[in-house]
């Protein structure tokens, strides 16, 4: 079995692969208090392991508690290893997570593709006909973006992140639904539409992934493909073509 490990800014995710599908996907804050849930994964039979990181720190950490838990050495991503074609003024600069994007998205839908990778941050990774990464956005996350708002408001945290079933909402806190969920919602699709039309692409493959993908997938008008395991995917593929 592979262990895909993807440590981001906020949360570290790490995925169990048996050869076919992914059997156990584990969620861990990106902080050093993780060993007691980490230790958890010494049920699987893990032989292999790839990490993408955009938290340096962490690396490591993670490296040696590979080590000790399952006595194999992992494989760090970086923009030189990863075989994927960076059309950018610093390649160097781009994140790991988005590069393991970019392959998983021209390996499973195909390309030109746009990703739109909505965690703590919104990432939008445009790939080009040959799989090339050649750019994109950078926003704040749906989470980030509402933080100020919300603490001013001084309103339960969670409820504020239900997609409500009216753009025009009756209270304090539909009202701050509407803004903050069906306003993301739009500018997803936006971005979609404005990148398209800026690539001169009459169609392409739209993936939406990341944290809070799932919840506004459903509602976006952009045909799109829905892949939570994306970056995950991305990194088990590198690893194999190694």
């Amino acid at each position: 079995m592979i262990l895909a490990v993807d440590i981001g800014n906020t949360n570290v995710t790490c995925g169990v692969y048996d050869g076919e599908k992914w059997v156990h996907i584990l969620r861990l804050p990106s902080t050093l208090n993780f060993w007691n849930q980490f230790s958890t994964l010494k049920e699987f039979d893990i032989t292999e392991c790839a990490i993408s990181s955009v938290v340096p720190n962490l690396i490591q950490v993670y490296i040696e508690s590979i080590r000790n838990l399952f006595q194999i050495d992992a494989h760090i991503i970086t923009c030189q290893n990863s075989g994927v074609e960076l059309l950018v003024e610093t390649p160097q600069d781009v994140g790991i997570d988005r590069i393991c994007n970019v392959i998983a998205a021209k390996e499973i839908v195909g390309t030109p593709a746009i990703v739109g990778d909505i965690g703590s941050a919104t990432n939008y990774d445009v790939v080009d006909e040959n799989g090339a990464f050649i750019g994109g956005a950078i926003a704040p996350g749906i989470k980030v973006a509402a933080h100020n708002l919300i603490e001013k408001a001084a309103l339960l945290n969670e409820t504020a992140f239900i997609v409500p079933k009216s753009a025009v909402g009756k209270n304090t806190k539909t009202n701050l639904q509407s803004g903050i969920m069906l306003g993301a919602i739009d500018v997803v699709d936006g971005m979609f539409t404005r990148i398209m039309d800026e690539m001169n692409w009459k169609s392409c493959n739209i993936i939406v992934t990341g944290g809070f993908g799932g919840l506004i997938a459903p509602h976006l008008k952009t045909k799109h493909n829905c892949l939570p395991h994306l970056t995950l995917d991305g990194i088990r593929i590198i690893y194999g073509k190694k």
